[in-house]
């Protein structure tokens, strides 16, 4: 994982300026077009990757590696680190740490997607995300400390992961997810409205491939003021997708040993958080 230009070099050069004025633009033009609101939140974890690209050093750990790539995608680190041959002698230790830690990643990068699509979301939309973060948290540190698993020596030292990149936004990209969200809100409209398939039916379905894209397309359809059970139910659907994907992934993936332990830990931690947040909701909504 070089580093092609260092960090200070950027900031000399007029292009890390363009990217950053681009995006504040985008910024007012989501205030009159909430529509548009997905442009500058996907532009804006674009430059946040950018930056920890270039914080992370050459030699960092495996799994920061993991979690840095996993606000990209979640999924492209676990097809990369459980199937590619170069990650085949990556200890078991370092292989679920990355895995958890971009799992991570994806959850914080949902919080982050209610957060900016909506306006006054009760914290109970949040709570099934933040669970199963703290749920991950959990297995991290198991992992980490847990006398089961060998630490990696040095002289071991995992390949990256191809994921970072050395340009403050890439466009293209941006330009591409977003136009894929917006394309996913009109097909699930067509699904409901001529297919006659539940929403939550389509909803589980795109999740199984890309959880950030179909909440982001939940989040616009739901307008500024989500609330009820119907959108909770959703957000659930979501995470269930997102859940049932990876432990799919983990039990293909030819390079983790132990593919029941990390399956139980993520099945346990979706029916945890299910289980904390309709307590919530029935306790806000009857009591």
């Amino acid at each position: 994982m070089e580093h092609n230009t260092p960090l200070a070099s950027h900031f000399k050069d007029k292009h890390i300026w363009f990217d950053m004025g681009v995006l504040a633009a985008f910024f007012v033009i989501a205030h009159y077009f909430p529509l548009l609101k997905i442009v500058p939140l996907i532009g804006s974890l674009e430059l946040f990757s950018f930056f920890a690209f270039h914080i992370l050093n050459k030699r960092s750990r495996f799994q920061l590696q993991g979690f840095l790539g996993g606000f990209i995608s979640s999924t492209a680190v676990f097809l990369q680190a459980l199937n590619e041959s170069k990650f085949s002698s990556t200890s078991e230790r370092e292989l679920l740490l990355t895995l958890f830690f971009a799992v991570c990643a994806m959850l914080i990068e949902c919080l982050f997607i209610i957060f900016f699509l909506s306006e006054d979301t009760p914290f109970l939309y949040y709570l099934p995300f933040a669970m199963q973060l703290a749920c991950m948290g959990a297995a991290i540190l198991y992992v980490s400390y847990s006398p089961r698993f060998v630490r990696q020596t040095p002289a071991s030292i995992p390949a990256d992961i191809e994921l970072l990149n050395d340009h403050p936004i890439i466009w293209k990209n941006v330009a591409k997810l977003s136009i894929l969200i917006l394309v996913l809100v009109a097909v699930m409209n067509f699904i409901g409205n001529e297919l006659g398939f539940s929403q939550g039916l389509s909803t589980f379905i795109v999740s199984l491939f890309e959880a950030h894209a179909i909440l982001a397309s939940v989040m616009t359809q739901w307008g500024e003021a989500p609330q009820g059970f119907d959108l909770l139910g959703l957000l659930l659907l979501v995470l269930l997708g997102s859940t049932v994907s990876k432990s799919y992934l983990a039990y293909k993936g030819r390079n983790l040993a132990r593919k029941r332990r990390f399956i139980a830990i993520m099945l346990t931690s979706y029916l945890l958080s299910a289980t904390v947040t309709l307590a919530a909701a029935v306790s806000l909504y009857f009591y």
